[in-house]
């Protein structure tokens, strides 16, 4: 499946019988093949924002909500268990000025990368 810029118009082409047809095309109009969601796509619809991830970092990192919210709820009982020592909260300021300078892609990559609960978002 390749993209082109058409006018304005993202475009791609159908699996079954390669005929041009838009991005958003759930079904093929000349063949009615179903059609799978391009790359560009799901990278603009990420599952995790890098905004919401660094201001739950810097305003409840201490309880380690950052974590739950990014999947690594082992790290997040962690940060719940240790929040008394004012640790996780230090860590978690840099976690939280870490997620807001990453890029877009680059949060989205190192997000969807993550496995297990005690993955690092780095």
């Amino acid at each position: 499946m390749q993209d082109q810029s058409t006018e304005g118009q993202t475009m791609m082409f159908c699996h079954g019988c390669a005929k041009p047809l838009h991005v958003s095309a759930v079904a093929c109009p000349a063949c009615g093949a179903p059609q799978r969601r391009s790359a560009a796509a799901r990278e603009d619809e990420s599952e995790k924002s890098k905004v919401t991830a660094g201001v739950l970092a810097l305003l409840l990192g201490g309880l380690g909500i950052h974590k739950f919210y990014t999947g690594a709820w082992g790290w997040g009982i962690v940060y719940v268990v240790l929040c008394w020592t004012y640790i996780p909260s230090i860590v978690a300021l840099v976690e939280g000025i870490r997620y807001l300078v990453l890029s877009k892609d680059e949060f989205a990559r190192k997000a969807a990368a993550m496995k297990g609960p005690f993955a690092w978002l780095w």
